[in-house]
């Protein structure tokens, strides 16, 4: 896992919208089998652990596109984690056709254990996808960026305003309540502490966690924990925070209504979610043309992202930051945004992620 962002994922995590995910499938036999996919019917049922105003999206964009050429509805079932579709898989009682699992640790367990069915590349062109953005058993999409955020209202961006993880740590030249993931994992917490306490960013990985808590330790009395993306915002909405880290495509949500907030790429973190096929999905040959379809279709993809601003590492395309609307731009984890964007590490955190959380959870409690 590299620990900045390659200038080829950064540039191809241009056009594939989002933190999506499918399942079972149904469908217009004839566009089935025109794209060698073999007849397709009824739904797909999409484990859905984004919910809100990314099924939204896909619901009006992707999805809507595949429903039109095959007739196959996409079926919403939202999570808000994965813990769900694991203890499903484990009782073989999987109902899904396509799992959207947040994270790519979450994904390489998923593997692990034997609850994923292999992509079929007959079918589903990853030739299309950047290099390394896939495996056997699925794709990564939802590429989304952990941003610092902050209430313009409090810091207007053309004064003196927080830019950097230092700053997030300085309570007396930024003083005020800091909103920041109840989670270890894939909230940038404990990374935005070594990084605001001097360590590099090739040297981050594996995580001095005595020290991130030290650091941590410095603002503990001013945070405020949120445990959902909605929450993240609504924390900034209600006058919970006037900074912290945040989802960027929440933060752009939180700007389409009307709330005052800006957003810092320095050193933010990357990562991407996955789209896989349920080793049990009762549809699986629907689920695996929808993959298809939505990494196909390129103007989709621009549609969505130009919604939720989380794209996922397509290759298809010379699309890039500008061919998405001007308010959008600011939030997307593509371009100059990501020069010094460092990629979460994954494979530490399907290492140490259990012992980590419960060690977390205690540091909270303390």
């Amino acid at each position: 896992m590299h620990s900045t962002l390659t200038r080829t994922a950064s540039l191809g995590a241009l056009a594939l919208a989002g933190a999506l995910a499918l399942t079972s499938c149904s469908g217009g036999a004839d566009a089935a089998d025109a794209e060698g996919g073999g007849d397709i019917s009824g739904e797909i049922l999409f484990y859905d652990t984004s919910g809100g105003d990314v099924w939204e999206g896909l619901n009006d964009t992707l999805f809507a596109d595949f429903t039109e050429e095959t007739g196959v509805k996409v079926v919403d079932d939202y999570n808000e984690a994965s813990t769900k579709f694991f203890a499903g898989a484990q009782n073989g009682a999987v109902d899904w056709s396509l799992v959207f699992l947040p994270s790519l640790s979450d994904a390489q367990q998923a593997a692990d254990d034997g609850y994923l069915a292999e992509i079929d590349t007959s079918i589903v062109p990853v030739d299309q996808l950047v290099e390394g953005t896939y495996s056997k058993t699925g794709i990564e999409v939802g590429t989304f960026g952990m941003v610092l955020a902050w209430n313009t209202d409090t810091w207007p961006v053309d004064g003196e305003h927080p830019e950097t993880w230092e700053d997030l740590y300085d309570t007396e030249a930024f003083p005020g309540q800091r909103c920041l993931f109840n989670n270890p994992q894939y909230g940038w917490t404990l990374e935005s502490a070594l990084l605001a306490d001097g360590v590099a960013a090739d040297d981050l990985y594996p995580l001095d966690t005595d020290r991130a808590f030290e650091k941590l330790g410095t603002i503990k009395d001013n945070v405020t924990w949120w445990s959902s993306g909605a929450q993240s915002i609504e924390s900034f909405e209600n006058g919970s925070c006037d900074l912290g880290i945040v989802w960027a495509n929440r933060a752009f949500t939180a700007s389409q209504n009307g709330f005052p907030i800006s957003v810092s790429w320095d050193q933010a973190g990357y990562a991407n979610s996955v789209w896989a096929i349920p080793a049990d999905a009762p549809n699986p040959e629907a689920a695996q043309q929808l993959l298809k379809s939505v990494i196909e279709n390129t103007e989709g993809q621009v549609a969505f992202a130009s919604q939720v601003p989380t794209p996922i590492p397509a290759a298809s395309t010379g699309v890039g930051v500008g061919d998405f609307p001007e308010d959008i731009q600011p939030f997307l984890p593509v371009g100059e945004n990501t020069d010094t964007a460092i990629t979460l590490d994954a494979d530490y955190y399907k290492e140490n992620n259990t012992e980590l959380t419960d060690q977390f959870n205690r540091w909270v409690a303390q």
